[in-house]
């Protein structure tokens, strides 16, 4: 009897000895036992959707740079850009839609760009701005050049 209940206290005390010793350890960090990271909103190579707001305020110094246009046609570019990526980086990142069904929602999109662009500006540069849009050949010329001219600005600055 005696035996047993020594064995018995000796199973409590090593079940209370295992559970104990993570008592005074309140954080958790990775590495360590009980670890587990949080769900996560995408995968890991997944990129993540362009700031609309940026792109479309770039893209709009850039059309006014090379269509020469006036601020108020550059601001009401920015406002149909805005809406355009807007809309078509959500149906480029929505996982429930096929590839099918996304290229005719983009499309449609582009379509609605199209009609807007056409009340404020000429049909030569809705064709330019479109045509750019679509295959981007101005804009890496474009970076380029704004590239070299923080570039002189820096050598120029770094000189003084």
């Amino acid at each position: 009897m005696k035996s047993l209940l020594l064995v018995l206290l000796c199973a409590i005390s090593f079940v209370f000895e295992g559970t104990s010793q993570n008592v005074g350890n309140q954080f958790i960090q990775p590495g360590q036992a009980g670890y587990s990271p949080g769900p996560r909103t995408r995968e890991a190579g997944e990129p993540a959707p362009p700031d609309v707001n940026i792109l479309s305020q770039e893209r709009a110094d850039m059309y006014q740079e090379i269509l020469s246009i006036d601020d108020f046609q550059k601001e009401v570019l920015k406002t149909f850009l805005k809406d355009y990526y807007g809309k078509s980086s959500a149906i480029a990142f929505d996982v429930n839609l096929k590839f099918e069904d996304k290229q005719k929602a983009i499309n449609q999109e582009k379509k609605t760009l199209e009609k807007n662009l056409l009340d404020v500006f000429s049909p030569d540069q809705v064709e330019a701005i479109l045509n750019e849009e679509q295959f981007g050949s101005k804009t890496k010329e474009y970076k380029k050049e704004k590239k070299k001219e923080k570039r002189k600005k820096r050598k120029k600055n770094k000189d003084n």
